[in-house]
């Protein structure tokens, strides 16, 4: 039977506009507050004893010292929630339990005292419903449909057996009375907990997201999530009430089906009527979505179980690709910077660190180490199961151990709920800080990386048989650059004797709540997470190489995003270069074409990411400058003239120089493409003259003729195979200088479309004399350097070629 009190409006003292009392008869009253203060330090009256300007004064120092913890654990590659956890614990220690803040910081103790923190812990509270709710729109419950059976073992009984290791734990460790007998249960769903983002975040970091214990680990982390929810939904339904324990289940049960069945099909029916196809939402759409959250948070607490948990149901039923990036990325910044370090810090004002003697922080120590003990055996038992060896085994079991949100949060639930004590609560919550810290070393120390990306002979275009697949790696930014990939890809000759096995690598930075994933899309688009459509950019990308594979037969795309800081983005290109055994890496400059013809910089941070593939790439490297080489040719080679798409070659020598001729040879097997190749040939007679070219020739000598050798093998090679193709066109110019080689080039003319050249990095020339001190960009070596520069008048997209790193020496910056 529903409470008879349950909407009986409560009894409140009530006052005048003077505060006195009211006589009777008055109907006309108000309420004394001093929420507000505005008569600053110049009246008698201190601002702090009124509630907002206290709460600002909380805020701004719970913030602060948030970001401090950031700061301080950001060079030890630890989550964002260990930074958090920690900050919450150092507010509440130092305002509540140290007997140094209240004596010689009296302004802290008396902005933290216990009868002033409500106002904190009401938002702090409003700000963790909210952030359920992002977690929960964030998950696709499409994964889980695809979790294997291994991850689907691992990841249930690393629920089970915790959650019953934990309950015996703290039955015959901690000293409760009997009212407390039901915080076993909150022991046991922490220890069952295994943090999802947390994990995410430690594997982006150390670049282990697309390896083998990477997939299972975050998989198995998914299906202990959801099995660690339903543990916490029956301990709440059981301390909640012991006489109405069934009841909650029964309402909650009920809501999660009203949920699914009612409240999911009239919420698209909303959206899909308010918002045209394309567009944003409006203000009144989003100010609906929010205020449903609270509503649904407001019914599950109504039934006898947190709002926490309506909140949660209510993300995972909205589809996860349809309130988009933005909406998350917008309200995760004001809810998880803003109002959740407040909820951390009410957690730490509760947690009574000052009191602890020597021998409870021994306790805690020695409960810390044994909850590691629960989840790494039943993994190592599942792992030995699935014939996994002994060494992932025991990684996913320390994995396993990692903890989030939810763990703290249970902990918080059972404290509420008044069925833990102090010392219980403070325990559990040094071991969750605790077993999360030392993930990240301990995975680092067992899979540090104890090789560089070596390049193999199979991962250059020299060496690539006729008959062979040609596995291209693209890397994209920004939507725009793909069709001048594309393109390119186009015209690289795909044939049934030499198909191309194109991966299509989107590149998103990593950001603090981003959930860090290499994402394998399908041909339809669907991912395993929602940041694969972010800003509408994969749907573009699907559909432009979705064309290019139906126009080309023997093109197969694969489409994947990785997600990661520009700092290592590099590390991610490498390894899956690596994995894919790929022979060329094709990278967008970090510069676009305006419409003035002029280059503007796009992003900074692609030209490092750049650089660092340049220097540490297993395979040939290419870097494309487009200036409306996608749309141009796409025009060119719908027109019924052959040979409509004109590519110029210009070739120094060197290993570079060798490598772009490969290419530039197998795009001229294409119908619609002719090549002119270029080779500049050093005039020994006019450098003798210049005392400087002549030194430098010295100087390169022995050096350089193994690789002039090597040139005049492979061009006439070259030329052997070409000699009866009429859409090649090979010539030889003389050249003492890099003067003359800039005036030849120049005579060329404007009536190209691509140009492709050699990187020269390590090769020292004559041909190129001073053309290397006044390189702006050198990723692009002297001669795309050149061709860049805005003195010389042709505006084609050029191609810049690099034979692997390791036969490269110096550096590309």
């Amino acid at each position: 039977m529903v409470n008879p009190i349950f909407l009986k409006a409560p009894e409140l003292a009530s006052y005048n506009v003077r505060g006195n009392q009211p006589a009777l008869g008055v109907d006309k009253l108000c309420y004394l507050t001093d929420t507000i203060s505005d008569n600053g330090i110049w009246e008698e009256i201190n601002p702090l004893e009124s509630k907002l300007p206290t709460f600002i004064f909380q805020l701004a120092i719970v913030l602060f010292v948030t970001r401090l913890s950031l700061l301080l654990l950001k060079p030890l590659r630890q989550p964002h929630f260990a930074a958090e956890l920690l900050a919450g614990i150092l507010v509440g220690s130092i305002a509540i339990a140290s007997e140094f803040a209240r004596k010689h910081i009296p302004t802290l103790g008396s902005v933290f005292a216990a009868s002033r923190i409500m106002m904190m812990e009401t938002v702090g509270n409003l700000g963790l419903i909210y952030h359920v709710f992002l977690i929960g729109l964030e998950i696709d419950l499409r994964a889980l449909t695809s979790v294997g059976p291994k991850a689907l073992g691992i990841g249930i009984s690393g629920a089970l057996f915790p959650f019953f290791f934990g309950a015996s734990l703290y039955t015959f460790i901690a000293e409760y009375p009997e009212n407390f007998r039901w915080g076993c249960l909150y022991w046991g769903v922490a220890l069952s907990v295994t943090g999802l983002p947390v994990i995410a975040e430690i594997f982006a970091k150390l670049k282990l997201l697309h390896s083998e214990i990477g997939r299972i680990a975050m998989s198995s982390a998914l299906v202990n999530d959801f099995s660690s929810w339903i543990l916490l939904v029956f301990s709440l339904a059981i301390t909640s009430s012991s006489s109405s324990t069934y009841l909650s289940l029964f309402s909650v049960l009920f809501f999660i089906i009203f949920s699914i069945f009612v409240i999911r099909p009239a919420l698209l029916w909303m959206l899909r009527k308010s918002t045209r196809e394309g567009e944003d939402y409006s203000e009144a759409t989003i100010c609906a979505i929010l205020t449903m959250v609270l509503a649904c948070g407001l019914i599950t607490d109504i039934c006898g179980v947190s709002s926490v948990l309506g909140a949660f149901v209510f993300g995972l039923i909205i589809p996860s690709d349809l309130l988009g990036h933005r909406f998350v990325l917008i309200v995760q910044g004001f809810v998880s910077d803003l109002l959740l370090p407040l909820y951390y810090a009410s957690l730490g004002m509760r947690t009574h660190l000052g009191g602890i003697s020597r021998e409870d922080m021994l306790m805690m120590v020695l409960i810390s180490l044994l909850s590691f003990i629960p989840k790494i055996v039943c993994t190592l038992a599942m792992s030995y199961f699935y014939r996994m060896s002994l060494h992932e085994g025991f990684t996913l079991g320390i994995l396993m151990n990692t903890k989030g949100l939810l763990a703290v949060m249970t902990m918080s639930l059972g404290r509420d709920h008044t069925v833990m004590n102090e010392d219980g609560f403070a325990i559990m919550l040094f071991t969750i800080f605790f077993m999360t810290i030392v993930t990240s070393p301990i995975v680092n120390f067992l899979y540090r990386r104890t090789k560089k990306f070596l390049p193999s002979q199979h991962r250059v275009l020299q060496n690539l048989k006729p008959d062979s697949e040609l596995r291209i790696l693209t890397c994209i930014h920004e939507v725009q650059t793909a069709a001048g990939i594309t393109a390119l890809l186009e015209i690289s000759h795909a044939s049934r004797r030499s198909p191309i096995c194109v991966f299509a690598l989107q590149l998103m930075q990593l950001k603090k709540h981003t959930t860090a994933l290499l994402i394998v899309h399908g041909a339809s688009g669907t991912s395993s997470e929602s940041y694969s459509r972010a800003d509408g950019q994969i749907d573009q990308l699907i559909t432009t190489f979705n064309n290019l594979e139906h126009q080309n037969p023997m093109i197969s795309v694969q489409l994947l995003t990785a997600i990661s800081p520009y700092s290592t983005m590099h590390e991610d290109i490498c390894s899956l270069a690596e994995e894919k055994q790929v022979t060329l890496i094709i990278l967008p400059f970090h510069k676009r074409q305006t419409i003035h013809n002029n280059m503007e910089e796009m992003n900074p941070a692609y030209k490092d990411v750049n650089n660092n593939t340049l220097e540490n790439a297993p395979c040939a490297v290419g870097i494309l400058v487009d200036r409306g080489f996608g749309t141009l040719l796409t025009s060119k080679i719908d027109d019924d003239k052959t040979r409509s798409c004109r590519i110029a070659m210009i070739f120094i020598g060197g290993r570079d120089d060798r490598e772009a001729l490969s290419y530039a040879l197998r795009m001229a097997r294409h119908p619609k493409v002719s090549l002119i190749v270029l080779r500049f040939i050093l005039d020994e007679t006019s450098a003798q003259n210049g005392d400087a070219d002549l030194s430098l020739t010295m100087e390169g000598e022995d050096e350089g003729e193994p690789e002039k050798k090597a040139d005049d093998i492979f061009v006439n090679e070259f030329r052997q195979k070409v000699q009866i193709d009429d859409s090649v066109v090979y010539t030889e110019e003389m050249s003492s200088n890099g003067a003359e080689t800039v005036k030849t080039i120049r005579s060329l003319g404007q009536d190209f479309d691509l140009y492709v050249v050699g990187r020269g990095l390590g090769f020292f020339s004559p041909l190129k004399g001073g053309l290397d001190e006044w390189s702006d960009c050198p990723e692009l070596g002297s001669i795309g350097d050149l061709l860049l520069t805005s003195d010389f008048s042709s505006t084609a997209s050029i191609l810049v070629v690099q034979h692997h790193a390791e036969l490269n020496p110096g550096s590309s910056t």
